[in-house]
């Protein structure tokens, strides 16, 4: 009975991903960038009422130390829930991971400011954001993780590259709804109570996410995993073990160029507002429309590796961007509009052959045993020292040398080094399709 329980096949092996399923991934990786995409458009607002200072600059550098919080935590988070996943399932941990960044932006709008309970109010809301942090280690990783264990062969990379694209999706929205907050709603309004709407919606709509999410099959992979029973110890196990420990340290060094990337795609504003003269307005609408233009390309990059491999994409991406990059950045940092969003749809466009596989690729670098553990822990480390800090390196470069293009050349040597790495990893999906 078991054994045939196993083994027939199920909707998510003949007919695809069940659309709950893919809804249920999509929308905690949405929800999880939307609040930190809020967090960071009302950051000068966020400053005055928890973090005063007689300085505003001051104010917005430590708001935007509390933002970074969340990075710093992602390491601890991807350990501990990815553990969890591996144990537990993918179905408990992605409840509980939707349950902590519902919640903690739930409060987060909530919460008192410093006028009220003083120093207080800070230290909860960084204590928050940690919180936050540590579910955004496991979220999109996990989502991943659920959705390519649902799909056959020939479609995960169409499937995790729809997480992928979540990403940005999320990251637009979470702008956008500050954006008009701010725009439409007078300032008073805003410090009085309008600020805590986006935060304070995250959190009902994370309710509704937990909902759909309770009531997921859990992954055929896992399922068929458990119900095997513990692996016996053996040359095959010993030889998994390894395989693991080596493509976990390759994709630590795999993910420097591509989150380098990745971050400077959704930084470009703060980069040309800082070391340009073009105004920041226009610098935000040139970055929503190209992100607005990465989201159906992400996906269909996803689709493409199906068919051609995870590898060929994503080593042509990133060379291409290597050799484009230098000209981008004498581009976007012209000072004119038209150059600002002609470089960054090449950036994007380029960058969406290496980010539509990629979820796919790292799933398939891990046996499903430890799927979830290795994956998560090793993508968010490296997220977390290189990613994180992507922003701030672009725009101390360019400020302290003078030199509006010099990120250019920190890209580049992230991009040569992850295309060092990529190419020592066997492409799991070209080997099943043979």
């Amino acid at each position: 009975m078991r054994s045939s329980s196993v083994s027939a096949p199920s909707e998510a092996t003949t007919a695809g991903v069940p659309r709950k399923a893919t809804a249920a991934a999509a929308l905690g990786t949405v929800l999880e960038w939307y609040d930190f995409a809020v967090y960071a458009a009302l950051a000068t607002v966020i400053g005055r009422l928890f973090f005063p200072s007689d300085d505003p600059t001051v104010s917005l550098l430590v708001t935007l130390a509390s933002y970074a919080v969340g990075f710093v935590c992602r390491p601890l988070g991807a350990i501990w829930l990815g553990r969890l996943g591996d144990r537990a399932g993918r179905r408990s941990m992605l409840a509980i991971t939707m349950v902590i960044v519902g919640v903690s932006s739930l409060l987060i709008g909530l919460l008192p400011t410093y006028a009220s309970v003083g120093v207080l109010a800070p230290i909860l809301l960084v204590a928050l954001r940690m919180v936050q942090g540590l579910a955004v280690g496991a979220e999109w990783t996990g989502g991943a993780t659920y959705l390519i264990e649902h799909a056959r062969t020939g479609r995960r990379g169409l499937f995790a590259s729809i997480v992928q694209a979540s990403t940005v999706l999320g990251f637009l929205l979470g702008t956008g709804v500050a954006t008009v907050i701010v725009r439409l709603v007078p300032q008073d309004a805003v410090d009085s109570w309008a600020w805590r709407v986006p935060f304070v919606v995250g959190g009902l709509v994370a309710a509704i996410g937990l909902f759909v999410r309770l009531k997921l099959d859990e992954s055929p992979a896992y399922a068929e995993l458990r119900n095997a029973g513990p692996a016996a110890p053996g040359p095959t196990e010993s030889a998994e073990r390894q395989g693991t420990r080596r493509n976990w340290l390759l994709l630590l060094g795999i993910v420097f160029g591509i989150t380098v990337h990745g971050y400077t795609a959704t930084s470009f504003p703060a980069f040309l507002a800082g070391t340009t003269d073009l105004p920041l307005a226009d610098a935000l609408t040139t970055n929503v429309v190209a992100l607005c233009i990465q989201v159906p390309l992400i996906v269909a990059a996803g689709a493409l590796s199906d068919r051609v491999g995870r590898k060929p994409m994503m080593v042509g991406g990133l060379s291409l961007l290597a050799l484009a990059t230098y000209p981008i950045f004498l581009l976007v940092s012209g000072g004119t509009v038209l150059g600002a969003l002609l470089g960054q749809i090449v950036f994007v466009t380029l960058f969406a052959a290496v980010s539509g596989p990629m979820a796919a690729m790292f799933v398939e670098m891990f046996p499903t045993r430890v799927r979830s553990t290795a994956f998560s822990s090793s993508y968010n480390i490296g997220v977390a020292v290189f990613g994180g800090t992507a922003p701030f390196v672009n725009t101390l470069l360019a400020t302290r040398t003078g030199i509006d293009v010099a990120p250019a050349f920190y890209l580049i040597f992230g991009a040569a080094v992850s295309l060092l790495l990529l190419v020592r990893i066997t492409d799991r999906h070209a080997e099943e399709l043979r």
